[in-house]
């Protein structure tokens, strides 16, 4: 190497050190650049079972994967900042893509209330068919951040289909916002998961009435859910405690 090079290539390492202190003076000498965090839609604790309930219908059902846009389909948490536009969040991620998440909780919530028999995913069924299966779509998971305002916005669909004839059992669909007072990434995923927990409650008392009528024997008439005898010829109406969930006014995105 020619002795005027070595000089050149000693003078730009002088120059480059320099900056880099001099940004580290400017920004703290014990700046450190923030790190990615991580995380997942914890499973909530399940209220007990419906009054007469003859739990574990014995059935094999099968959840399949949860359908959700690509937009979503990532471990980026998405942030909305209005009705136009969608941000990844590169800071703040998801353990696991949401479908894979989504689809996992609803497992684990079936298998966490003893409704039937056997709870399985899609690979636990290549031998031999499933009587039911539950399968739905994720439209939405997202937080609000207009900067002093945030909420989240969970929206699902849901239903159980008989494999034998291909009869829907039962099916739901919900679009729900709830406002977080924190800017906290944490508290935006705690509300996530108490929308989706509400939610999976919801769900599995109203399965649940529909498997306990059918375990009731022909002649008699179907059970309602406030324990009285529903007229025969009418259908069963569901009933939930309203005081359970919580009413968020107005919508955040369309």
């Amino acid at each position: 190497m020619r002795p005027n090079s070595r000089v050149r290539r000693c003078g730009q390492a002088l120059v480059l050190a320099a900056v880099l202190s001099g940004c580290a003076q400017l920004l703290g000498g014990d700046t450190k650049l923030p790190q990615r965090r991580y995380f997942k839609l914890p499973i909530e604790s399940l209220r007990g079972s419906v009054e007469g309930s003859e739990r574990p219908y014995p059935f094999q059902v099968q959840v399949k994967s949860f359908e959700v846009p690509r937009a979503y389909d990532r471990t980026n948490i998405i942030r909305r900042r209005d009705q136009y536009e969608l941000q990844r969040d590169n800071l703040h991620h998801w353990m696991e893509r949401p479908s894979d998440m989504i689809t996992d909780a609803v497992k684990q919530y079936l298998r966490q209330a003893d409704l039937f028999t056997h709870v399985g995913g899609e690979h636990d069924f290549f031998e031999h068919r499933p009587d039911y299966v539950l399968s739905g779509s994720v439209k939405a998971i997202e937080r609000f951040d207009s900067g002093d305002l945030w909420a989240v916005h969970l929206v699902m669909t849901m239903e159980l289909v008989r494999q034998a004839d291909g009869k829907v059992i039962w099916q739901d669909d919900f679009d729900e916002e709830k406002q977080v007072f924190s800017p906290a990434m944490k508290h935006a995923v705690a509300a996530l998961s108490g929308i989706l927990g509400q939610r999976m409650q919801k769900a599995i008392e109203e399965i649940d009435f529909k498997f306990l009528n059918k375990q009731r024997p022909t002649p008699v008439a179907p059970i309602a859910s406030d324990g009285e005898t529903a007229p025969a010829a009418r259908d069963t109406v569901l009933q939930t405690e309203a005081e359970h969930y919580e009413l968020i006014p107005g919508k955040l995105a369309p």
